[in-house]
């Protein structure tokens, strides 16, 4: 009986979710980016929308890669 007992307290546990974090960060950068290079676009090269088109594709490339997922 104690084999039993074992077996029942051996069996597979529900994974958690790791990458969704990462998932979220690059569907924020796919929506932040057009608007990051329209706005690249009408400013004529804004240093502020050169950082944020930046920072959104670094997030894009994040969420691409998962570092955190399996």
């Amino acid at each position: 009986m104690p084999t039993r007992r074992r077996a029942l307290l051996a069996r597979p546990h529900a994974t958690a979710e790791v990458g969704l974090g990462t998932t979220v960060l690059g569907v924020l950068g796919l929506v932040v980016l057009p608007i990051a290079l329209i706005g690249l676009l009408l400013s004529g090269g804004g240093l502020v929308w050169g950082i944020v088109a930046g920072a959104a594709a670094l997030a894009v490339l994040v969420a691409y890669l998962d570092p955190f997922g399996r």
